[in-house]
């Protein structure tokens, strides 16, 4: 164990003093990252209602009906957002990332009616705007008239009872109106709708995998250095197995590759307001298997190549195949159905889909393990595959 860290150690040192990994695993991914987000633009004709991104910093039952409401409307399209969002609300309309975002300040339900009011955040020039700034104004409406009936109720029944309990109840009272009126169709059910994935959402889980894959050079680089210097082979003259080298080999780069991921999806989430803070357990299990895929494709070319040109040209070839294939320059859902079925055999795709699950779907924990298990499987098959030429050779 201590001479896999070893050899791990001499492998991050040798990465960490090449002032060119700062511009390859920092700089560029941010720069991309930044790049692709504003690119990403395209329309959605899918759903074309204004997107709400709402920012709830009461988290109460009765602000939660603030989204509720929203949605129940069906004139827009509501996103949760984290609380980090509140103070970069501003951003997040400017850059055209939601048409308008909602916060819900904190004490919202406990003031109701008599002081904090729900705060819009929006460019009313825009005619999608209008829209979105009428629903919200509506659910805040509804929510102010509960509060007051809550209020009320509390003064009939007397000491003890809880006006904003009360509140939630008359709000919650709207999702059950005592008449409403449903249209039935016959036919076939309509296609569910795809979510398809825009700006940073696409763009900073694209840019993590796509630099995660062009990391295999460096790995693949260093073996073939070793082989060339002989340093490889006085290694293996030492008091070390073949295993101990590659597991050294392997370790540096997972924790390269692992590290890069971590900042960019801090950036992302602090700077270009991409929620994986939304399912975080579930974003470290996908980076972690995703690190130790790359990791293992980096000792299979760095097996499998003789010179550097070879890794360069063998990076290049994982890199173009992985990201396009994978949906990490575009999502698959805009191609037609073989495309994304070609795709979803890469491990790439499965990346991918592990964290828009989070940060586009909204979906938890459980929703990162099938595709982390999927990449992990993929990790020990080019893992096998690299210590049997390793061994041969």
């Amino acid at each position: 164990m201590v001479r896999t860290l070893v050899i791990a150690a001499k492998d991050l040192k040798q990465i960490l003093l090449d002032r060119r990994s700062a511009i390859f695993l920092v700089l560029m991914p941010v720069v991309f990252t930044a790049f692709l987000g504003l690119a990403f633009r395209w329309p959605s004709h899918d759903d074309p209602r204004p997107v709400v991104g709402v920012c709830d910093l009461d988290s109460t039952a009765l602000s939660g009906q603030a989204s509720t409401l929203l949605e129940s409307g069906g004139l827009v399209r509501v996103e949760q957002l984290g609380r980090a969002a509140a103070g970069k609300a501003d951003d997040l309309v400017r850059r055209g990332r939601y048409d308008l975002v909602l916060v819900v300040p904190a004490g919202y339900a406990e003031s109701t009616g008599t002081g904090l009011a729900l705060q819009a955040v929006c460019d009313q020039t825009e005619p999608q705007t209008q829209v979105a700034l009428q629903a919200v104004e509506a659910a805040g409406a509804r929510l102010a008239i509960s509060a007051r009936v809550g209020r009320l109720v509390a003064g009939v029944i007397g000491p003890g009872a809880s006006a904003t309990a009360l509140a939630e109840q008359a709000s919650a009272g709207w999702q059950e109106p005592a008449l409403s009126i449903r249209r039935e169709t016959t036919g076939p059910a309509p296609a569910k709708k795809r979510i398809v994935a825009n700006g940073f959402a696409q763009s900073s889980p694209g840019t993590l995998v796509q630099f995660a894959i062009f990391g295999v050079m460096t790995a693949a680089m260093l073996l073939v250095l070793e082989r060339r210097s002989r340093t490889l082979g006085r290694m293996l003259s030492a008091p070390v197995t073949r295993a101990q080298v590659i597991a050294g080999h392997v370790l540096a780069m997972f924790v390269v590759t692992f590290l890069q991921g971590l900042l960019l999806v801090v950036l992302g989430q602090l700077v270009f307001g991409v929620d994986y803070a939304r399912a975080p357990a579930g974003v470290l299990v996908v980076l972690a298997a995703l690190s130790l895929w790359v990791a293992s494709l980096g000792l299979f070319i760095g097996v499998i190549a003789k010179t550097q040109e070879q890794v360069g040209m063998f990076s290049m070839i994982a890199m173009f195949l992985f990201a396009a294939g994978g949906g990490a320059w575009f999502p698959l859902e805009i191609t037609g159905r073989t495309f994304s079925f070609i795709g979803h055999l890469l491990p790439s795709a499965w990346a991918m889909d592990g964290f828009q699950n989070v940060v586009l779907r909204g979906l938890g924990f459980g929703s990162a393990l099938v595709p982390a298990a999927t990449i992990t499987g993929y990790a020990v098959l080019f893992f096998a595959v690299a210590v049997w030429r390793f061994q041969a050779e």
